[in-house]
């Protein structure tokens, strides 16, 4: 029900209600009084889907406990995020779990990255790429710096370093602690290092938790370390400062600020339990802020330990940032609602792109701003638009759901309350409160959610309501409401403000109601989007060949290559084998290089519109097909043409860089007074390039009079080339990756008349490699996809024993016969090739 936050006198930092103090009293003038609390025993970690409480769009873990984010990095075309993991269910001693994704909304599991020690675990800290090999360990390789108690003793933390060389999916410690504990035995409170690159004294800087400070350290090699100084907040008292945060970013005036921020407990003192955070400089010795209080990038409940990455597109402009969804002050219990029915407990919060905002004259009016990734509007399952409404009073809305985002636009003249209500149930007895109380504070109230003295307790305690400054005086709010099962975030006024809180919605807690007292509210541009389950699009399928027995399990061989069964990983004389899946894959390296063969598959049906695998060894594509060397009498099997050059045919020439003795020539039947076209047949894209030879005229497709070649697919032009007003045939190389399975066709354009009205085209061929000639000797190393007798599909490696996905989209070929071949013609250098973990999905692998 709507609740008044509270008002307090005293320091003019506080901004958030003491949710033991007595001001948190409802208004009950609005709502009946009567919330009642049902007594009920929560289903078991076997329930039905329909009683799931796992969220649907935010990142969760395997069974266990899930909870401090690692700062992700970007390597090999993906971002690598790391988190605490136990598969005990209760804070239990864990490592670092790792996940990727592309878009940071679907997250892939990638297992355990760095596991617990013998005797202690792996706590927090942070990655980072040296691309410059400061540390010795290869340019590229990712360096991470995590904090252990040494021997286990809580009261000697220190940081110690791992290294991986395979884009951060394995890691090798480095070995003894890199930065020592100040006062071994003594200090429990030095943890959490967070690195970042000192570009103007070419170092690093580690930023390390203390209780009510952070250190300083500098490196020139991640591995030596040199205290610089300590960053001090003692008041008001905001507890200890954990999971430090530490970066450069640039302003929207231009100007590059640095900032340090850290997980606090700062309901200590009436202000958030999440990220605070302070802009300013590092002058290699210490950090000097703008202004010495900390602004706050969340004003809710469960936002903690949150790290932030730079946008790999535009990394000092943009980054990324998730926290954990939970608050220390009631993480540690066990029967946690997702426990009961899930087996998890914990989940991240959604990813939000940030950026920094200048926001006043003063030095310290520097701002981050927040709001959900892009890529959260490509897994909306549906959108409704709702009416505009006219509120005083309350107002059910139309709708009932668990997981999606309600946007408003929220505007009045004069009243006391304002908001939205989620999670009501049928007899509107509960719910969680969004609102705007007096026109100067943004709250959000899920007391009515809680559960208490239920069997187990499920209820935040005093942790009711959180409240953030808002306005002074404001008359409209633009909400971005997020829910998701038991997870509320609220973004208001693209990212001024942001409140993350967990919510115990019981099961039939799907209802929006929306009120206002003390006056009318205009609610318009309403709208809620329906969110796609991600955790689904993360869990793959028992996949069609994992290669996990001792034999071939009903494929076949021919040659020597690949043994007599699955190997079990790397092959003598191998460089190590990484990334695959369970104990063992196909191999091809028995033998070595020099040997060859084929492993072929039963014949299947193709039902999913996906095949995904993964895949290693050689760079050694299948040979090129020649579509069309123009070398006969007409246009060639299937072509025709149009106008001028209808019952046409080549010309011979001899052109520079010419293949053979004729070319495809406009010039042919009138000279550049010709036109017309020429149109192959439509055939299935299957490759990944197009190489063609291109000369004459230079005027593009979409001028008035073109001389072109095209790609359609379905009618549309997606790939173009023309010449360059001579007569030299240059290669024309079109990548249509992304194009593969679709229907297309090739046409040549000749609508001028005028000088250099002509084109030429020659030997047209479809590769995934245009270095490779025609004729060149076939030395693949590849996985095809083969559909009567003819490869559809095909893929080779990239010169690494690092397994990694690939995919086909073989939408175009279900209810086909198919099979599959792994091919090792090569015998030199990366002649072999590996693949693992084959399935049929209906999404790619991420």
């Amino acid at each position: 029900m709507p609740t008044r936050p509270a008002t307090h006198s005293g320091s003019p930092r506080r901004r958030r209600a003491r949710c033991a103090s007595a001001a948190l009293a409802t208004i009950t003038t609005l709502l009946t009084s009567a919330l009642a609390t049902l007594t009920t025993t929560p289903a078991d970690a076997t329930a039905p889907p329909e009683d799931s409480l796992r969220a649907r769009y935010h990142l969760t873990g395997p069974p266990g406990w899930l909870s401090d984010p690692q700062r992700p990095v970007w390597a090999g075309g993906r971002y690598h995020l790391y988190y605490l993991f136990s598969d005990a269910p209760d804070t239990g001693q864990g490592d670092w779990h790792h996940a990727t994704t592309t878009d940071n909304v679907v997250f892939t599991d990638q297992g355990t990255a760095i596991p617990k020690g013998p005797d202690f675990p792996v706590w927090t800290g942070s990655a980072v790429v040296d691309t410059g090999n400061t540390a010795g360990f290869g340019a590229g390789a990712v360096v991470a710096l995590a904090t252990q108690p040494t021997g286990g003793d809580r009261y000697d933390q220190e940081q110690y370093l791992w290294y991986s060389t395979d884009d951060g999916h394995t890691f090798t410690p480095y070995g003894a602690p890199v930065i020592d504990n100040p006062d071994p035995g003594n200090e429990d409170w030095f943890r959490d290092p967070k690195i970042e690159w000192d570009p103007a004294r070419d170092e690093w800087v580690a930023a390390i938790g203390r209780n009510q400070f952070m250190s300083f350290y500098t490196s020139p090699d991640l591995k030596h370390w040199t205290f610089r100084s300590d960053f001090e907040y003692r008041t008001p008292d905001i507890g200890g400062m954990e999971c430090p945060d530490l970066f450069r970013i640039r302003a929207d005036d231009g100007t590059v600020r640095w900032v340090l921020a850290a997980s606090t407990q700062g309901d200590r003192s009436g202000l958030p339990d999440t990220y605070g955070y302070w802009t300013g400089e590092w002058n290699g010795t210490a950090f000097v802020p703008d202004h010495p209080d900390p602004k706050w990038l969340d004003w809710g409940w469960d936002w903690y330990a949150a790290v932030s990455w730079p946008d790999h597109t535009q990394p000092l402009d943009r980054r990324y940032a998730v926290g954990w969804m939970n608050n220390w002050r009631y993480a540690s219990l066990s029967h946690t609602p997702t426990y009961a029915t899930d087996g998890t407990s914990g989940q991240m919060s959604l990813v939000r792109s940030i950026r920094l905002a200048k926001r006043g004259p003063g030095a310290g009016d520097y701002h981050l701003l927040s709001e959900p990734v892009p890529g959260l509007a490509d897994h909306v399952a549906e959108t409704r638009a709702l009416p505009d409404r006219i509120v005083n009073g309350q107002v059910e809305l139309d709708y009932r759901g668990t997981a999606y985002e309600l946007e408003a636009d929220v505007s009045w003249t004069q009243l006391e309350n304002v908001g939205v209500t989620v999670g009501v149930p049928p007899d509107r007895s509960r719910g969680t409160n969004i609102g705007v109380w007096q026109g100067d504070r943004l709250y959000v109230d899920r007391s009515g959610s809680d559960r208490p003295g239920e069997a187990p307790d499920l209820s935040f305690g005093p942790y009711q309501q959180s409240e953030s400054p808002f306005g002074p005086d404001a008359t409209s709010v633009h909400l971005r409401i997020f829910v998701d099962r038991t997870s509320v975030e609220v973004f208001a006024d693209e990212g001024k403000v942001v409140h993350s809180s967990l919510v115990h919605f019981r099961r039939g807690d799907d209802g929006i109601r929306l009120y206002a007292s003390g006056g009318a509210a205009q609610f318009t541009n309403m709208r809620i989007r329906e969110c796609d389950d991600v955790t689904a699009a993360t869990s793959r399928p028992a996949p069609y060949a994992g290669f996990e027995g001792t034999g071939w399990d009903g494929w076949s061989t021919t040659g020597a290559a690949f043994g007599t069964g699955p190997a079990a990983g790397t092959l003598p004389d191998q460089q190590p084998v990484t990334g695959f899946s369970g104990q063992r894959l196909a191999n091809s390296y028995h033998g070595g290089d020099a040997a060859t063969g084929l492993l072929k598959s039963p014949d299947f049906t193709v039902t999913e519109p996906f095949v995904n695998f993964l895949m290693g060894g050689g760079h050694n594509p299948a040979p090129a097909e020649l579509v069309n060397d123009f070398e006969g009498s007409d246009w060639g099997p299937g072509w025709s043409g149009t106008g001028s050059f209808a019952g046409q045919g080549p010309t011979a020439s001899s052109l520079p860089n010419q293949s053979g003795a004729q070319v495809l020539d406009t010039f042919v039947n009138g000279g550049d007074s010709s036109t017309g076209s020429v149109w192959s047949p439509e055939f299935t894209i299957t490759r990944d390039q197009v190489d063609l030879l291109v000369a004459g005229g230079n005027h593009r497709w979409g001028e008035p009079a073109t001389t072109s070649v095209n790609l359609l697919v379905d009618g549309e032009v997606r790939r173009t080339a023309t010449g360059r007003n001579d007569d030299v045939l240059r290669r024309v190389t079109w990548d249509v990756h992304q194009l593969v399975g679709k229907r297309a066709r090739i046409e040549v354009v000749d609508d001028n008349t005028g000088g250099w009205g002509h084109l030429m085209v020659d030997r047209v061929v479809f590769t995934d490699d245009a270095t490779l000639g025609l004729g060149d000797p076939d030395a693949q190393t590849t996985v095809n996809l083969v559909v009567d007798g003819k490869v559809v599909r095909t893929a080779t490696g990239q010169d690494e024993e690092r397994l990694r996905w690939a995919l086909w989209n073989v939408a175009d070929l279900e209810g086909r016969t198919a099979h599959l071949e792994v091919i090792d013609r090569a015998t030199g250098g990366w002649g072999h090739v590996t693949a693992d973990e084959i399935s049929f999905d209906d999404r790619p692998a991420s």
